[in-house]
């Protein structure tokens, strides 16, 4: 990691920051969250919307994410997206500040099946562009999904996102290159966004 993107890196690290909308409260993940993040991401359909999710998914590979993602200079923001009412774990968001897609910063995210089509998507993304928008001072954001992941795209556009371009990118899930949409999202669309 260059100086520049250490310095990037840390002005978005948030030691036990908070993040609530009204159905969600975003939180760092613990170890405590191993079987709960396992349990939902042992799941084809879950795995085959991601370009990097393993799967079959066991607790080890929980563990090793969780490690990853606690590290203080990991370039990193994650957090756990849990329901407000019943603490339940419903699926994981970040933000990756070290830019090694187009050099960008990017966005992603991922919930269980059972969540899926309740607007927590929805809720949980424009949490997190947000917050890139008001403690950063960069002014784009790049999300990224696979092009059959349609459900996917609506999210990213809600939060502002512009269709930018098409690559293809390694799926894990499928063993192959699969087309891969990226989306750009400026502070300017969205306050778009916002407004709408």
């Amino acid at each position: 990691m260059t100086e520049d993107q250490i310095n990037e890196a840390q002005s978005l690290v948030f030691s036990g920051e908070i993040l609530t909308t009204p159905d969600l409260v975003l939180r760092a993940p613990s170890k405590d969250d191993v079987s709960d993040i396992t349990a939902l991401a042992n799941n084809r359909k879950v795995s085959s919307m991601l370009e990097s999710l393993p799967y079959p998914y066991y607790d080890k590979h929980a563990e090793e994410f969780i490690d990853q993602v606690s590290q203080p200079d990991a370039g990193e923001c994650v957090f756990a997206i849990t329901h407000a009412e019943s603490g339940e774990l419903m699926g994981m968001c970040g933000l990756h500040l070290v830019k090694r897609r187009f050099n960008m910063a990017h966005m992603g995210y991922w919930l269980g099946e059972d969540y899926w089509g309740k607007g927590y998507a929805t809720q949980a993304a424009r949490a997190m562009v947000d917050l890139f928008f008001k403690a950063g001072s960069e002014d784009e954001l790049l999300m990224s999904v696979l092009s059959t992941n349609t459900a996917s795209r609506r999210v990213i556009e809600k939060c502002g996102g512009k269709f930018w371009k098409r690559d293809t990118n390694f799926s894990s899930f499928f063993e192959k290159d699969m087309d891969v949409d990226h989306f750009r999202i400026t502070r300017e669309s969205w306050m778009g966004a916002i407004a709408a």
